[in-house]
């Protein structure tokens, strides 16, 4: 799978949705209500021209006022949109079987937090060094069938590598980035995994939904010999 960039996959209802329906309904009234100001008095007397919902004035600022709130909301939306990516690094570790493992974080470079949740994992082993060839996982999976798909490969959780759980609701903004770890692979998980993906879904503040798949192997020092700089 190629990097993609993130992408918003779910809009708020309440905050997105409802307005613009509203916006739609605003719009209709004030093109209703111009046009029936230009029709005949004689025929403002019969249907449908009797039927006043508005005067144009009053659904003209309905639909300014709801025009305004969309675009309120777009303005503030884009201030807390996340930015979410991921960094590898070579770092020191105690709770593995080996000293130095590769470590893959997550971050979000917005400085309002976001909240991540139900990541999802998708495991690409390799199979035959000889011939090149790679066994993938055919759909993404929970962190416990990745655990499961792993260890059918003869890997260890908290021995030869480790995936770190997130959430619910897992808070992060650029002030927190430390706390955003979700891998630690050892040269031996290295040597078995050709690539793990977690495919990340964050919420913003106004509710709406962006994900991001996380690539943890690319570009992993996979015989790791010193810890790099942080």
């Amino acid at each position: 799978m190629d990097n993609e960039p993130q992408r918003r996959v779910l809009r708020n209802t309440a905050l997105f949705k409802v307005p613009v329906t509203l916006l739609g309904l605003a719009a209709l009234v004030l093109v209703w209500s111009v046009v029936r100001i230009n029709v005949p008095a004689s025929a403002r007397d019969s249907w449908p021209w009797k039927l006043e919902l508005l005067d144009v004035q009053s659904a003209t600022t309905a639909t300014t006022v709801t025009a305004g709130l969309i675009f309120a909301r777009a303005q503030y939306a884009s201030a807390v949109r996340p930015m979410i990516g991921w960094v590898g690094y070579v770092v020191e570790v105690s709770e593995l079987s080996e000293p130095l493992a590769w470590m893959v974080r997550l971050v979000n470079g917005a400085g309002a937090a976001a909240q991540f949740h139900d990541p999802k994992y998708r495991v690409v082993l390799r199979g035959d060094r000889q011939q090149g060839a790679r066994v993938a996982a055919s759909a993404w999976m929970s962190r416990d069938d990745a655990v499961s798909v792993l260890g059918e490969a003869g890997l260890v959780h908290g021995e030869d590598y480790s995936l770190r759980v997130l959430g619910p609701s897992f808070p992060l903004s650029n002030s927190s980035q430390k706390q955003g770890i979700l891998a630690l692979f050892t040269r031996r998980a290295m040597a078995e995994i050709e690539e793990l993906l977690i495919q990340v879904d964050a919420t913003d503040q106004v509710g709406d939904t962006h994900r991001r798949v996380v690539h943890c192997l690319q570009a992993a020092v996979r015989v790791p010999a010193s810890p790099s700089l942080d």
